[in-house]
C-alpha cells in the first residue's frame, strides 16, 4: 500500500495571511511552485469562466471525502477590463460578491500597523436555473505588487488568485429544516386521516347498534300486538267484555305470548299484555 504524503492528523486549513504571504507570493512573484505536500490541496482549476457546476468541481476533486476542510484552488482571472472581471461559471450562473472586500495584512511580530499585502473577497454562487442555487461560497485572495496609495482601488495587480470553495451550510440546514417540515405536515395529514377513518367507523358501529334497538336487549323479536279495535265494544254487553278480560289473563294466553320470545320471564310481553287490557278496562269503565 503506498503511504500518504500528508502527516497523520495533519489538516489544510492556512490563515489569511498565509495564503497570501506564503503561497500567493512566492508562486507569483519568485514563480516557485508549491511545494508537492501541498499540491493534494492547492489545485490547478479556472473557477471564472468555466461552465462546470460548483458541485461537480467539488466532487471531481475529492470534496465528498473531505472531513471539517474546504477545496483551495490556483486559479486565472478572466478579465474584462483592468477592474471589471468575468465570474460566469456553470450553465448561466456566476459568483456574486456578497459582502465589501477587505485588506488582508503582512503577518510581522511585534508590528501594530502591518502593510496590507492583497484583497480578500466573498462571493456566492447564484443561479436559480440550478440546484447549486445559493449552496456555494467562495473566498477570493489576491496579491498585492507593493504597496499602494489607495487601498480602495479595485484592480488586480496579477492574473491568477487563490480560491477556497465550500458549502454553504445555510442552504443545507434549511434544507433539512423544510424536509423535516414536510415529513412532520405529512405525518400530521396520516394521523389526522387516520383518526377521521377511526370515528367514520366507531359512528357506523353505533349506527348499526341504534338500528338494533328494534330486537329485545337479549336478542328475541318482540311481539307486537295489533291496535285495539274499538268496535269490540259495540258488538258485545259489559258481561262479554268482563268475560274477555278474564280469557285474555288466563294462564294459557300469557303462556303463549311468553314463547315467542327468548325473554324466559317475559317481562316485554307481560307488560305489553298489560297495557292492551288496561285499555279495554278503561273503555269498560267509561261505559259503566
Amino acid at each position: 500500500m503506498e503511504e500518504s504524503l500528508v502527516p497523520l492528523g495533519f489538516r489544510f486549513s492556512p490563515s489569511d495571511e498565509e495564503i497570501v504571504d506564503s503561497f500567493l507570493y512566492p508562486f507569483l512573484v519568485e514563480s516557485k511552485p508549491f511545494m508537492s505536500l501541498y499540491n493534494n490541496f492547492i489545485h490547478s482549476c479556472n473557477l471564472f469562466g468555466n461552465n462546470t457546476e460548483p458541485s461537480e468541481i467539488w466532487k471531481k476533486y475529492g470534496g465528498p471525502q473531505l472531513v471539517d476542510t474546504d477545496l483551495y484552488f490556483i486559479s486565472k482571472l478572466n478579465k474584462l477590463t483592468p477592474k471589471r472581471m468575468d465570474r460566469r461559471i456553470g450553465n448561466g450562473g456566476t459568483w456574486s460578491e456578497t459582502e465589501s472586500s477587505k485588506l488582508v495584512h503582512e503577518k510581522v511580530s511585534g508590528n501594530p500597523n502591518p502593510n496590507p499585502i492583497g484583497r480578500k473577497r466573498k462571493f456566492r454562487y447564484e443561479n436559480k436555473g440550478s440546484e447549486d442555487h445559493t449552496g456555494w461560497l467562495l473566498d477570493e485572495y489576491s496579491l498585492f505588487d507593493g504597496p499602494k496609495n489607495d487601498y480602495n482601488q479595485r484592480s488586480y495587480d496579477f492574473d491568477f488568485v487563490i480560491c477556497r470553495m465550500r458549502k454553504n451550510d445555510r442552504v443545507g440546514i434549511k434544507a433539512t429544516n423544510l424536509k423535516r417540515g414536510s415529513q412532520d405536515t405529512e405525518e400530521k395529514k396520516m394521523n389526522t386521516n387516520k383518526k377521521m377513518k377511526k370515528d367514520d367507523q366507531m359512528g357506523s358501529t353505533e349506527s348499526s347498534s341504534q338500528q338494533g334497538c328494534s330486537s329485545s336487549p337479549i336478542g328475541g323479536d318482540l311481539v307486537e300486538f295489533d291496535p285495539i279495535d274499538l268496535t269490540i265494544f259495540e258488538e258485545n254487553t259489559m258481561a262479554d267484555m268482563e268475560q274477555l278480560l278474564g280469557e285474555a289473563w288466563s294462564p294459557s294466553n300469557f303462556e303463549n305470548v311468553v314463547s315467542h320470545d327468548v325473554d324466559p320471564i317475559g317481562e316485554t310481553q307481560s307488560s305489553q299484555l298489560s297495557n292492551w287490557s288496561q285499555a279495554i278496562l278503561n273503555q269498560l269503565l267509561v261505559g259503566v
